[in-house]
């Protein structure tokens, strides 16, 4: 296993934090937006429309278990790179052996990885 434990641990706490919420959209919402992803963003990662994803966020969707493991796991993804680029944490070349383990797609990681450097604040 590639994962760090943090690594786990934070998408472990995310996952459960959607999941206990009543409100899940709002919980997704909120992560997003701490992350600096657009709604457009987040639904090309998904591979849903922009509305799809502003339905989940305002709970007229639900989520699915898919959606959430993704979700999570693009999360954690772009919280590895924001810990390689502030303090070296993880290493660079196992993200792609990190995102296999979230179920990420490498066409995915890349994506994921552009959104996380542009939005990075170092």
């Amino acid at each position: 296993m590639y994962t760090p434990e943090w690594l786990t641990r934070f998408a472990k706490d995310i996952a459960g934090n959607i999941v206990m919420s009543p409100e899940h959209g709002s919980v997704i919402q909120e992560y997003r937006k701490n992350y600096g992803i657009t709604q457009k963003e987040l639904g090309q990662l998904m591979n849903l429309r922009r509305e799809t994803i502003s339905r989940i966020e305002n709970g007229k969707v639900n989520s699915t278990v898919y959606f959430i493991q993704n979700f999570v796991g693009a999360l954690a993804i772009a919280e590895a790179t924001k810990a390689y680029c502030k303090g070296h944490e993880v290493e660079f070349p196992f993200l792609e052996r990190i995102a296999k383990e979230f179920g990420i797609s490498s066409n995915k990681l890349d994506q994921i990885l552009g959104i996380a450097l542009e939005k990075l604040e170092v």
